[in-house]
């Protein structure tokens, strides 16, 4: 789902992600790219509508230089890399710490619904059932 989002706007999946300084660093690298973008194509921006440019950029991608959408795009591909890439070590650790007891840190059962180690019960492998 972070992927998905910051593929339709960087810096989106990154705030699904709670990764809030990532996600106003990529907001500003594509806002940056976008304003070098434009300077480019000569947009006055005393005359124009920047919002509706903004969101209207996918509808006007055909008047863009080849080498302008390229750099949008590449912004764009590496934002969503980058919110895919913690998405999985999110899920990576987060699948660790279900493997182990809250209480002692040691390997469970899963098959048990308390800790073998410590005894602890865990109330999170009950409910599954």
């Amino acid at each position: 789902m972070a992927a998905l989002l910051s593929f339709i706007q960087p810096g989106v999946g990154h705030l699904y992600l709670r990764e809030w300084l990532r996600a106003v660093l990529w907001v500003g690298v594509w806002g940056g790219s976008l304003a070098l973008v434009l300077s480019t194509m000569s947009v006055d921006p005393s005359t124009t509508d920047l919002l509706a440019l903004a969101f209207g950029i996918f509808a006007t991608m055909e008047s863009f230089p080849t080498g302008a959408m390229l750099s949008m795009l590449a912004v764009t591909m590496f934002a969503t890399l980058d919110a895919y890439w913690l998405a999985a070590r999110n899920n990576h650790q987060l699948r660790g710490a279900l493997d182990r007891c809250p209480s002692c840190g040691k390997e469970l059962d899963p098959t048990l619904d308390f800790c073998h180690w410590c005894t602890t019960s865990l109330e999170w492998n009950t409910t599954e059932e």
